[in-house]
């Protein structure tokens, strides 16, 4: 096939309004339907959350607000420290992504993508340090990495008890052993 024949369906296509409409109706629905999909995740992301934070013993609205709910989810499993510093590495790389992509800038991209790198290993630590306050293994830490809204909802919606912050159970004492009578 030649160029001519695509350069002709490209401008049937173009040309014809009825043609044009329909394709325009085609992206409109794949635009709706993500638009639909990208706002069934975000309710159901919220209620694993308001769920979780009950959970933990957290004011459940607390789960409404944008980057303060990133903080709670990383104290929840770590500690406040490093909910800053996941906080702040997120918002830093998505700002030298942005420079690096203004400028053109080499360096830029090197230090954005390493940032990226450190906020990837930093999330996948909270998600095992989640799995572990939740009282899982590791099965659950990988769940939690690639199936992660999936996961979050079985953590919210299940039996998982929030134990990050109980003492670990003492063993119990062992029965006293009887003596013998003497004689």
């Amino acid at each position: 096939m030649n160029s001519l024949y695509y350069n002709n369906f490209f401008f049937s296509i173009m040309s014809n309004p009825y043609s044009f409409a329909g394709v325009l109706f085609a992206i409109n629905v794949v635009i709706a339907f993500s638009m639909a999909l990208c706002l069934v995740e975000m309710a159901l992301k919220t209620l694993a959350r308001w769920k979780i934070y009950e959970k933990a013993g957290v004011a459940s609205w607390k789960c409404l607000i944008p980057f303060y709910n990133q903080y709670n989810d990383v104290k929840l499993a770590w500690n406040e420290t490093w909910a800053y510093v996941y906080i702040f590495s997120a918002i830093g790389t998505g700002l030298l992504s942005g420079l690096a992509s203004a400028t053109m800038s080499v360096a830029f991209e090197v230090v954005s993508v390493l940032a990226c790198i450190f906020v990837l290993v930093v999330h996948i630590i909270y998600c095992v340090k989640l799995s572990k306050a939740f009282g899982h293994a590791g099965g659950w830490a990988v769940g939690l990495i690639f199936l992660n809204m999936i996961f979050m909802l079985m953590i919210a919606l299940g039996k998982s008890q929030y134990k990050k912050g109980e003492a670990p159970a003492a063993p119990a004492p062992a029965p006293a052993a009887e003596e013998a009578p003497q004689a």
